[in-house]
């Protein structure tokens, strides 16, 4: 009698474009070169991220972006019974573009991940004592390098699931700064300039929607 034949179920492809959201959480160090100052402090995000893959056997490659809001922030808090003083760094938000590329293992996509990073920095100081106040203020939107590894799995041929580690080292900046010091005769104002370096830290969950599928031909005799 005749054999027919009977095709394998297809293998997954990660070839194709995707959208998704991601949460997460991370570290952040802001170091002023001219005081010596180094603060650390942590925080959440959430956002977006979009890309497109091609796989050729085991590797793929792609191009990422993301967009994310950033509750980091790093402190320095001190007082006593004669001065205050409180100084604040704060990650508002960042957007990234990267390359990801790494080997697929069926459904388990293993990567490394290099890029170019965006981000937004608000800065504060304030003093107040021996009947005097100063409020310093400065803002900063920085560029960076983007660094990240990751491990992605799809749960079915079009949802997929990642975790991801990224490292971004915004380099040294020059922000420029408002003091206005206020006493019993009144306030004045300057502006002067302080370099600052940025880097953190982030370890982020997320989930992909991945677009169509279209699964190798596979000839049946």
């Amino acid at each position: 009698m005749p054999v027919k034949y009977v095709a394998p179920p297809p293998v997954f492809s990660w070839t194709g474009c995707y959208i998704g959201v991601h949460v997460g959480a991370g570290w952040e160090v802001s170091s002023w070169t001219s005081s010596g100052d180094r603060n650390s402090g942590v925080g959440a995000v959430g956002g977006a991220q979009a890309g497109c893959n091609v796989q050729w056997r085991q590797f793929v490659i792609g191009l990422e972006g993301e967009f994310w809001a950033s509750g980091l922030y790093d402190r320095d808090f001190s007082q006593n019974q004669f001065f205050t003083r409180d100084q604040i760094a704060r990650n508002r938000w960042d957007g990234t573009l990267a390359v990801r590329s790494g080997l697929a293992f069926e459904r388990a996509f293993v990567y490394g991940k290099l890029g170019v990073a965006v981000g937004k920095f608000d800065y504060s100081f304030d003093s107040a004592g021996f009947g005097g106040t100063e409020d310093i203020r400065g803002s900063a939107t920085i560029a960076g390098v983007l660094i990240g590894v990751g491990f992605e799995y799809a749960l079915t041929d079009n949802w997929t699931t990642k975790f991801e580690y990224n490292y971004i080292d915004y380099g040294n900046k020059i922000v420029n700064f408002t003091d206005t010091n206020c006493d019993i005769g009144g306030c004045v104002t300057t502006t002067f300039s302080r370099t600052i370096k940025e880097r953190k830290q982030l370890a982020k969950i997320g989930v992909n929607y991945k677009f169509g599928y279209d699964p190798p031909v596979i000839a049946k005799y």
